[in-house]
């Protein structure tokens, strides 16, 4: 097999840099390269045999050619950003050779074994216009896949964000306003799934695109949802109530409250309806394609991470 060349953007982002880092760990051989706002030290110094191409998500010409010159792209960037999606495609579909992309989107209210509900979700639907021009871009050269993990947790060792957003902005909230919260009743259900199991998930992609492309799906197919589990936010918020008590962050006695809509939406005034899709709605999959290829989450579950992960935030918040 000829060495395969791989292109990825978000690199030192919290998924994007845990991706690399698995990828390498398992395919050492891979010729990588790496868009990079900046270059810095760390980044060097832990992957040397990365080529770095600097730009920004709005370089469409750097990112084209990156795309154009590699086997397999690898799309951890802002999912949401129509250019650096549309120079990805461009410069595969320049290629006379095969390639595939890897996407990473985020999850919806639906089982993947329903993928044609997915495929027709209206273009409302949050990341889905991006998702679908990804999915119609897969023909006999190119072929596509999107990875949609859900609210994802664990501590990451790559370079970059170490951290995810839902537990850290959690207790940012919690610690400002001396209380942990829940909407109305809390009995939203938030899928999960460790940092490292989602790792897992783009490692068995690019080895099937090793392959050729594998007994993997791809294309309108090739929608892989990555979920581990589910935690349901009263309970979280109980189990941070009790961590806050414990490490002398929250008032003695402090017992969890109920918000009304309009407590949670104002959490994030520059992000209407963030909060409230964090921490107040249902977010449910499951992972029926992913699980068929072989994927096994094994990392430890939400409940066994939530202290360290909120014992960092809050180490962090207190610098």
């Amino acid at each position: 097999m000829s060495t395969k060349k791989l292109f990825i953007t978000g690199a030192t982002g919290y998924i994007g840099g845990s991706a690399l880092e698995g990828i390498l760990n398992q395919f050492p051989n891979i010729l990588a390269t790496a868009l990079l706002r900046s270059s810095s030290a760390e980044f060097k110094a832990r992957y040397p045999n990365i080529e770095i191409v600097l730009g920004d998500f709005d370089a469409f010409e750097v990112i084209e050619k990156s795309a154009e010159d590699a086997d397999i792209v690898i799309h951890t960037g802002d999912s949401d950003h129509p250019g650096c999606a549309a120079a990805i495609l461009s410069g595969l579909q320049k290629k006379t050779t095969p390639s595939f992309l890897i996407h990473l989107t985020g999850t919806g209210c639906i089982s993947d074994e329903q993928i044609h509900e997915i495929y027709d979700l209206p273009d409302s639907a949050k990341h889905h216009v991006i998702d679908k021009d990804i999915m119609n871009a897969s023909n006999g050269l190119l072929k596509t896949a999107c990875i949609c993990p859900p609210d994802i947790y664990g501590q990451s060792s790559a370079v970059g964000t170490r951290a995810t957003f839902l537990v850290p902005e959690y207790v940012r909230v919690a610690m400002e306003n001396k209380v942990a919260f829940y909407l109305g009743k809390g009995e939203n259900m938030r899928a999960v799934t460790y940092i490292d199991d989602v790792v897992d998930l783009f490692v068995i992609l690019v080895g099937q695109a090793l392959q050729g492309g594998g007994s993997a799906q791809w294309g309108r197919e090739g929608f892989y949802f990555a979920v581990s589990g589910e935690a349901r936010w009263i309970d979280a918020a109980e189990a941070v109530n009790r961590i806050g008590l414990q490490q002398g962050w929250l008032p003695a006695e402090s017992k969890p409250v109920s918000w009304t809509e309009a407590q949670v939406n104002a959490i994030f005034p520059h992000m209407p309806g963030m909060a409230l899709y964090l921490w107040g709605s249902n977010s449910r999959a499951e992972s029926v394609r992913a699980r068929n290829l072989g994927w096994k989450p094994h990392g430890p579950s939400f409940w066994e991470s939530l202290e360290e992960d909120v014992s960092i935030a809050v180490a962090k918040l207190r610098k």
